[in-house]
């Protein structure tokens, strides 16, 4: 028998070969079949599994059966694992992917992987959320963004000791306080939207009774928020974009196929990510856009159409009709954040400044002014529903400027 070196790398216990345990050999196989529906590698399905035999030992040794998994059991069998002398890497890297199994073949209920406790915080949050949704008219979405915002401020007034909210210490220092600690590291427009979050909340505290006295007069406004002037990208820097995607890879035709539809036809970057398969009529060379709650339809492009072509050639079977989608496992619908992350990531590989996808979105109405098109037009591009909103780039349109320029030393007609 060979000895182990004892300057070898240390590794965790090695498990049976054959697999052991309640979860063999049926969940074990489910888990081998939805990882390759969902499409996850060879070697990443691999590791998954790997934990699952682990799990599938253990809940053996701690006499545990199928129909006693739920999340008490996984806690306890992190614990176990974490306790080892040699953690096995898989416990922390592919916990995350069997967890999601378990939810989704039914072993683990989705409401008890949510669950978690009530408190006096947690139930004014809900209330709060039902008084926008119902007295304001807000959307799901936005009402959504105003507690990721302002639903931190009530934990600064909890007691400790019983959870209860105390109202009567929040005064206007205690709200400044909040601001400016969770502005921290955001721009100037999203330390906007936490003012707005927190008068919100605010002005349903005192409509409700929880608070006697108006604070919103005292909440210091975020600096700077005044809205600047639209930046563009030049032709040079779209060109470096472009010139990084590899067009021969699955990943390098999307991000080819993902810039041209923000540069060309002006799409932010949630309708980039809603876009699906349904939404291309190849027959009339038009695409439909949905967003900020409407609906519009654009002529594709030649540039754009052949983008689009390469890369649906080599789209990978997804799990929804998405047509940009994540390259690794689960395959499905990019995110908004992984469409303006994409950008970012271009723009360092080019080695040119950081670019944002809204900035392209930007380039696509200023380029309509700039060729000789009208408000009206860039207005249908964006899918604005007001022209002044797309009064804007008017003030960067410098050829028309110019012309309305009088002479220095004439008197204007």
């Amino acid at each position: 028998m060979t000895k182990r070196s004892p300057t070898a790398r240390p590794h965790a216990d090695r498990i049976p070969l054959v697999p052991a345990g309640p979860l063999a050999p049926t969940v074990l196989g489910e888990c081998t079949d939805w990882l390759a529906a969902q499409g996850y590698s060879p070697g990443s399905a691999a590791g998954i599994v790997n934990l699952l035999k682990r799990m599938s030992l253990w809940m053996q040794q701690v006499d545990a059966a199928v129909d006693d998994l739920g999340e008490d059991l996984l806690s306890r069998f992190v614990a176990a694992e974490c306790s080892r002398e040699f953690v096995c890497g898989t416990v922390t890297s592919c916990m995350g992917a069997m967890r999601r199994f378990l939810t989704a073949a039914g072993y683990l209920s989705m409401a008890e992987a949510e669950a978690g406790p009530v408190t006096p915080a947690q139930v004014a949050v809900a209330r709060w959320c039902a008084w926008m949704r119902d007295q304001r008219g807000l959307t799901d979405k936005t009402i959504a963004a105003r507690c990721l915002y302002a639903a931190g401020l009530l934990d600064t007034i909890t007691a400790p000791d019983h959870g209860a909210v105390r109202w009567n210490r929040l005064d206007a220092p205690t709200v400044n306080a909040y601001v400016a600690e969770r502005g921290r590291g955001y721009g100037v427009v999203s330390r906007a939207h936490i003012v707005d979050a927190v008068r919100c909340l605010l002005r349903w505290a005192l409509s409700t009774g929880r608070l006697d006295r108006d604070l919103t007069a005292g909440i210091l406004k975020a600096p700077g928020t005044r809205r600047g002037l639209p930046r563009g990208v030049s032709p040079g820097q779209v060109e470096a974009l472009l010139g990084v995607c590899d067009p021969t890879t699955a990943i390098g035709a999307r991000d080819r196929a993902v810039v041209l539809v923000l540069v060309r036809l002006g799409l932010r970057a949630g309708e980039v990510a809603r876009l699906g398969l349904d939404d291309i009529d190849w027959a009339n060379g038009h695409l439909k856009v949905t967003g900020k709650g409407r609906e519009h339809t654009l002529p594709i492009p030649v540039d754009v159409g052949q983008a689009l072509e390469a890369w649906l050639r080599v789209r990978p079977a997804a799990l929804d009709r998405a047509v940009f989608v994540r390259t690794r496992a689960p395959r499905r619908m990019m995110t908004v954040s992984a469409i303006s992350g994409l950008t970012a990531r271009l723009s360092d590989m080019a080695g040119i400044d950081p670019i944002s996808a809204h900035r392209l979105r930007h380039t696509a109405a200023m380029d309509v002014l700039a060729t000789g098109g009208t408000l009206t037009e860039a207005k249908e591009l964006l899918g604005h529903a007001y022209t002044v909103t797309t009064m804007i780039y008017a003030k960067v349109d410098l050829t028309s400027l110019r012309e309305l320029v009088v002479p220095f030393g004439q008197v204007p007609r």
